[in-house]
This record gives structure tokens, C-alpha cells and sequence, in this order.
């Protein structure tokens, strides 16, 4: 049973130049513990696919057409009946925590909100829950921490309380919008290992925003290579990886740079050294490090 079918999905942005088609007519699914994979340029679409999934793009400037159904819910035709859904049975993990996150209020009470959204909770009940999904994202200290600022934190440390709070809710898919593209290539490495463990974990399915291929290849099932608004290849990531059937997935391949081994002191970031990092320590070509083509 899939969590998310998505079905010739379509959306239009109404601009000053006139009407742009951004994403055309794609259609995927994901299953639960799946890790279903968008990738591309800037401006290919993937982003906008995403936003309109959530319905998070402004209803006066995006036409979405198609259906998209979580939870037994149309995204697209029941807007409404989603609304009680975001936030609660998918969340989403933006790209830069610092924009993300409140500078003026603490993580704690930034956490404590969006662990409210289940539910009336006391205080006390507020704080156990705050530290337990603190601990769960493997952040040291998690009492002091909710006491800090956001600028307090490291940009690595703030990406797991954005994952923390997505996780607040028991949701069923999360959507990870280029997750860790703020960040240096041994934290990425952290996180990517903290959302595959965290899957393993609950089960939860993820759809990954990237235009990094080496990331989409350490943490997906499926991949779907997109380009001007449309899935120009689609298949298992080995597929994908070893027999590219598109100049453009060749380009991003391509793209994708081969370094040595890393010899040097893990980042204070890097809590662990599970299979992403052991990619990046043996050199794989398949380096967190990836460059827009």
C-alpha cells in the first residue's frame, strides 16, 4: 500500500512573462520505509513539485492539477481536508535550518510547538517529549540545548532539530527538501546516516528533494531524474547509477566528483561514522560532495 500516489501531476505559475508550466504531468509512488528520490538542476521543477505536494505555493500564483493522494487524501482536489494533514501525517525538512528556525525563540520552545500540533500537552509532559526526540537525532546535552538560540547552535546541530521537529508529529512521509545542501560534506554525511537509521527506526517514508546524485545514491530505493518540468529517466539507483539512458542523468553522473580518502579529525558535527561517511572515507564516486552540472 502506498503512502503517497501521485498521478500526472501538474503545476502551473502564473508569472509577469505569462504562464509558466513548471512540473508536467509526473507520476510516482512511495511505499512506507521507502526512500523515493527527485533530482535535478536548479530549475528543473523538483522543488515546485514538492511545494505543491504540500500545497505551500501562494493558490493566486499555482494552478495544480492531477491527483496526489496521502492518507486517503487528495492533495489536490481536497486542499482542505489536507490542511489537517500538514503538519501532522507528512512534514516537511527545509533546506536551511537557520532561515527556518526562529533566531528570536529558544529550540525548546520552537520544539514544544511543533510537538502541540498532536495535541494539548503540560509542560512538564512538553519538556520529556522535547528531550526525547532530541536524543533521538543524537544531539549531546539535549536539557541545555533547548535553553539556546538558534545561533548558538551549529549548522549541522540546528538540521537535526528540524529533523526532530518533523519527527514531533509520527508523521508517514517525510519530505526532505535538499536536506543537508548548507552543510559541509562530513556533516552532510551525518545527517544522511541519521535519516536512514531514523527509517529503519519508524518506518517512515521520505521523499528526497537533491540535485546531488552521490546523495540520492547512499539513501534512495527509487530515483526520478527530472528536467524542464518532466521525469526524463526513472528506475532503481543502481540502474540509474551503473546504465544511464539519458545524456542528461550522464551529465549529472558526470557531475559527480571522485576525491581520495579523508584522513583527517571527524567534524564536531559528525556524531557517527555509519554508511555514509564510510563512503566518503573510502572515496567513493559516489561523494556527498556533488556539483550542480
Amino acid at each position: 500500500m502506498s503512502v503517497l500516489e501521485v498521478r500526472d501531476l501538474s503545476v502551473e505559475l502564473m508569472t509577469t512573462g505569462g504562464v509558466i508550466r513548471a512540473v508536467d504531468g509526473i507520476s510516482f509512488s512511495i511505499d512506507a520505509g521507502q526512500t523515493v528520490t527527485i533530482i535535478g538542476e536548479s530549475g528543473s521543477g523538483k522543488s515546485t513539485t514538492a511545494m505543491g505536494l504540500l500545497r505551500l505555493l501562494p493558490d493566486d500564483l499555482a494552478v495544480i492539477s492531477g491527483h496526489a493522494v496521502l492518507d486517503g487524501v487528495d492533495v489536490v482536489t481536497e486542499p482542505r481536508k489536507f490542511a489537517r494533514l500538514r503538519g501532522r501525517s507528512v512534514a516537511l525538512i527545509p533546506q536551511d535550518a537557520m532561515t527556518a528556525l526562529s533566531p528570536v525563540h529558544t529550540i525548546g520552545r520552537q520544539l514544544g510547538e511543533a510537538i502541540l500540533r498532536k495535541g494539548p500537552a503540560s509542560k512538564a509532559g512538553l519538556n520529556r517529549r522535547s528531550v526525547e526526540l532530541l536524543e533521538q537525532v543524537r544531539i549531546p546535552t539535549p536539557e541545555a540545548q533547548l535553553k539556546k538560540y538558534p545561533h548558538q547552535l551549529s549548522g549541522g546541530m540546528l538540521q537535526r532539530v528540524l529533523i526532530a521537529m518533523a519527527l514531533a508529529v509520527d508523521p508517514v512521509l517525510l519530505v526532505a527538501d535538499e536536506p543537508t545542501s548548507a552543510l559541509d560534506v562530513t556533516v552532510q554525511a551525518g545527517i544522511l546516516d541519521l535519516l536512514m537509521e531514523l527509517q529503519e527506526r519508524t518506518h517512515v517514508a521520505i521523499l528526497m528533494i537533491t540535485h546531488d546524485l552521490g546523495v540520492a545514491r547512499l539513501v534512495s530505493d527509487r530515483i526520478h531524474v527530472m528536467k524542464n518540468g518532466q521525469f526524463v529517466e526513472s528506475g532503481e539507483v543502481e540502474q540509474i547509477v551503473a546504465h544511464p539512458q539519458t545524456d542528461y542523468t550522464k551529465k549529472l553522473l558526470a557531475a559527480v566528483p571522485k576525491l581520495g580518502r579523508w584522513d583527517g579529525e571527524p567534524h564536531p558535527d559528525a556524531l557517527d561514522s555509519g554508511p555514509a561517511a564510510s563512503h566518503l572515507a573510502s572515496g567513493s564516486q559516489a561523494t556527498l560532495n556533488g556539483a550542480h552540472p
